[in-house]
């Protein structure tokens, strides 16, 4: 722009009617090939006059500053160089990096740039506590092996004494405390193969028919009569369909319902549970997926975190909607094998 500026200051005193406006035309292109690369671009470029206000933007700057409340006296004069993000909650979750050199700004969208970050910071942290749980586990499991074992010989010694039965059972539970962390922290690769959410959620149900009955809970399942082909790891799913549906029996004490539902759209496959139980506080369900967070007397709070990661290794995610004295509602979401694309009309 400057070079085209200094070439017609210097000939525009012999210029006619016509030169000049082939130098205009020839100026306007070139501000229009100019612009058209600024609009190519992901960043948003922001341009503020003395005063502080909107200029110029391109395409994806006239995205977003409306939506981080930039107008007409937004931003003030300034000088120098300034880096500040802006989290935005409506109407989407969105990180925006604001980057001020003069009065030129430039905007970045960093939220994916952020989600891996923190998604990279927990499996750094889950991969160190891993390792030590492997090491735990281990020094632990020598000692508990060896008291189940005196254990069993002073049983056949002594059949009658009830306290030892009761021990024997404590330290079962320990070894199942065990197996739980591990599983948590080095979970098994999922095995993945085109099959239905359908039949790893009977599987479940199956082994819960006689506890529902116990507990004087109805289950209400609603399948459709055809479901969409999903990559599944039977036996993880059973395992995350079972703890859903143990935790749904646990917010139950005195009775009540549990509904699940498959639903499905163009891209994936839900199962929904939703129980009639005591439902959750907004603080407890902020916390809901943390190791050690549970509403549980006897709980360790590992089945939803190993859970969320069985879903994740399959490309899904669990969500989860809770309101105290009115029960929680948890949705599994799976991706489907073959998206429909929806024809535009």
């Amino acid at each position: 722009m400057s070079i085209f500026y200094d070439k017609v200051a210097d000939r525009i005193g012999k210029l006619d009617a016509e030169g000049l406006r082939r130098q205009y035309k020839a100026l306007t292109d070139e501000i229009g090939f100019l612009e058209s690369i600024f609009n190519t671009l992901d960043e948003g470029i922001v341009a503020l006059d003395e005063r502080g206000r909107v200029k110029y933007a391109n395409s994806a700057g006239k995205e977003l500053v409306p939506l981080l409340g930039i107008d007409e006296a937004a931003m003030p004069p300034h000088g120098g160089v300034s880096v500040r993000e802006v989290e935005i909650t409506y109407p989407e979750h969105r990180i925006v990096e604001v980057k001020r050199i003069g009065n030129i700004v430039k905007l970045r969208d960093v939220t994916a740039k952020r989600a891996r970050d923190a998604d990279a910071l927990e499996s750094g942290r889950a991969d160190a506590v891993g390792e030590m749980a492997a090491s735990m586990a281990h020094e632990i499991g020598n000692p508990l092996n060896a008291l189940s074992l005196n254990l069993q010989l002073l049983k056949r010694r002594y059949p009658e004494e009830g306290d030892l039965a009761i021990a024997q059972r404590e330290l079962e539970r320990l070894n199942g405390i065990i197996r739980e962390f591990l599983g948590a922290f080095r979970p098994a690769k999922a095995r993945l193969m085109p099959g239905c959410a359908a039949d790893p959620l009977k599987d479940a149900l199956a082994a819960l028919k006689n506890v529902f009955e116990d507990r004087r809970i109805h289950v209400a399942l609603d399948l459709p009569s055809t479901m969409p082909t999903v990559a599944i790891d039977r036996a993880q799913m059973e395992q995350v369909f079972f703890n859903l549906m143990k935790n749904a029996l646990e917010a139950m004490k005195d009775g009540g319902t549990l509904s699940i539902e498959i639903v499905h759209d163009d891209t994936s496959v839900s199962i929904l549970f939703r129980d009639s139980g005591t439902g959750m506080s907004d603080e407890a369900l902020a916390r809901l997926f943390e190791p050690y967070r549970t509403t549980k007397q006897k709980g360790t709070g590992l089945g939803l975190m190993i859970s969320r990661r069985i879903v994740a290794a399959h490309g899904g995610e669990i969500a989860v909607a809770s309101e105290e004295g009115k029960g929680t509602t948890f949705t599994v979401r799976l991706p489907r094998i073959e998206k429909r694309v929806r024809e535009l009309t």
